[in-house]
């Protein structure tokens, strides 16, 4: 199966770790495998192949990782939240997502990223919600 990629860009890579536990804890995205490091140029051509425009700023972490979702679904989630990063989301049908696949293995892990735990706040609210549903059902 082909993951959509997600394109973190940001200042430094504890930045860039906050940012994919916010697409996981508040985005309900799951990160494939681990995210990686990549090189400053490849990231600004990635940016600039999937936005049609050059990059305006420059970053100092640039790292990409794989998602579960489709990337219409990863757009929306991401216009709902506001992560401490520049978030560019990377279809699988895109000559920018062949070229990052086929150069996969030779970018440095991300060191120090685990996704987030659920709290017991939010367990209680996934079970909350899941007995409405049932009880929906039910009714009819």
């Amino acid at each position: 199966m082909r993951n959509t990629m997600v394109l973190v860009r940001t200042d430094n890579f504890q930045k860039a770790s906050i940012a994919l536990a916010d697409l996981v804890r508040y985005g309900g995205m799951q990160i494939r495998g681990d995210p990686r490091i990549i090189p400053p140029a490849l990231s600004d051509w990635a940016f600039e192949k999937i936005s049609g425009e050059k990059p305006r700023r420059r970053f100092r972490a640039h790292v990409i990782a794989q998602i579960d979702l489709p990337p219409a679904k990863a757009i929306g989630r991401l216009m709902d939240i506001h992560p401490p990063a520049h978030i560019l989301v990377i279809p699988p049908d895109t000559e920018v997502w062949e070229e990052l696949i086929r150069l996969w293995s030779t970018f440095e892990k991300l060191k120090g990223f685990h996704p987030p735990k659920r709290t017991k706040a939010e367990e209680l609210r996934k079970e909350r919600e899941r007995e409405e549903r049932e009880w929906e059902l039910e009714e009819f």
